[in-house]
């Protein structure tokens, strides 16, 4: 079964991810943190660990196992053959049978040990979190278990993370971006957008200050402002994106700039469009 990158945190993948990407992921009652590790295999041995906690009044029986993954140019997450250069055979994980108790946790911990030297770049694997049936279920019924994925992101020095916009197409709701990863591990777009309304963009900078804090009050003529998506895009991967803007109800007819800045990566990101946003056909 395909999942979307966006959902993985829940079923699949829990990526995002960062700043948010290491919040909390919850279903079913049930929260894992971190949603994923990032791991410089050029340093010392270490020992990582997650922790799973159940809010629910009933203790829930659970496995764990771990696959290799890619991911297509819709952000799908796929799993992938192993090979000797695969990160998921290497992973040592305990424990990997336990029983998550009510109203308490568990902590699983996973060290990664090759057993053949690991070509420079990135190495994934996917951790799968998997609640296990208990009980006689009743006739004609059928229970939904769940399954919680972490990722983990594995690089060998030197690797590059080198993400290049290759268009961006601002409308009324958002922006489509087509990017691509040249590369050899995971880039994610870190920064902010603004979209002023054309003739009110302010001499100067075109960012607000106080821009993304709480108290942040947008000026008149500032139409949308947010963080940029931080979907992953694999090493070698041309895949779409989407930005929402915030406001559902969409921009209002008329002429606009957007702006963005940040990093792809390595790379630094500085756009300015101009962009009209065409009345709604009757």
């Amino acid at each position: 079964m395909k999942t979307s990158m966006r959902n993985r945190c829940l079923t699949l993948v829990l990526l995002a991810l960062l700043g948010a990407l290491f919040a909390p992921a919850v279903l079913a009652q049930v929260a894992i943190t971190p949603q994923i590790y990032t791991i410089d295999l050029g340093k010392a041995d270490q020992t990582y660990s997650f922790r799973l906690m159940n809010f629910s009044k009933a203790s829930i029986p659970m496995t764990v196992s771990v696959i290799n993954w890619t991911m297509n140019a819709k952000g799908d997450v796929e799993p992938a053959p192993l090979t000797e250069q695969s990160l998921a055979p290497w992973l040592q994980i305990n424990p990997t049978t336990f029983t998550l108790p009510a109203d308490g946790s568990q902590v699983v911990r996973f060290a990664i040990r090759p057993a053949v030297p690991l070509s420079p770049g990135e190495h994934r694997a996917m951790i799968y979190f998997n609640q296990q049936a208990q009980g006689q279920q009743p006739k004609g019924t059928f229970r939904v278990l769940f399954r919680l994925g972490a990722a983990v992101y594995a690089r060998v020095p030197p690797y590059t993370m080198q993400g290049e916009i290759l268009s961006a197409r601002p409308d009324a709701h958002g922006v489509s971006f087509e990017v691509r990863n040249t590369g050899n591990a995971t880039a994610r777009m870190i920064g902010d957008y603004v979209v002023w309304k054309k003739g009110a963009v302010p001499a100067g900078s075109p960012w607000p200050a106080q821009l993304g804090q709480p108290t942040f009050k947008p000026p008149l003529g500032l139409a949308a402002s947010g963080a940029l998506p931080l979907d992953a895009d694999l090493p070698g991967l041309t895949r779409s994106v989407r930005l929402e803007f915030e406001d559902k109800k969409g921009l209002a007819p008329g002429a606009y700039v957007l702006f963005l800045r940040g990093t792809f990566g390595t790379p630094s990101i500085t756009r300015e469009l101009g962009f009209t946003v065409a009345p709604a056909a009757h």
